[in-house]
């Protein structure tokens, strides 16, 4: 199973290196392994999304290193 989703990846991937190909992007893949059936699902954007909504909370990643030594002294 883990190769039929690495597949699909590398897929996805190549298709928006060389721009060719409909990507799954706004749609929701789902893999049924035990019929090895794919079936795909439209998705809509979350308006209220901390990332990418109306009003993004979330404008730049964090220093996760730094984080987790924070977290780590508070102990």
């Amino acid at each position: 199973m883990p190769g039929q989703i690495g597949l699909v990846q590398a897929t996805e991937t190549i298709k928006l290196l060389i721009k060719k190909g409909t990507p799954l992007i706004g749609q929701f893949l789902l893999y049924d392994a035990l019929d090895s059936r794919f079936k795909t699902f439209q998705i809509r954007k979350d308006p209220d999304c901390r990332l990418c909504g109306r009003d993004p909370v979330v404008k730049e990643l964090i220093d996760y290193e730094s984080f987790c030594q924070g977290a780590l002294a508070s102990r």
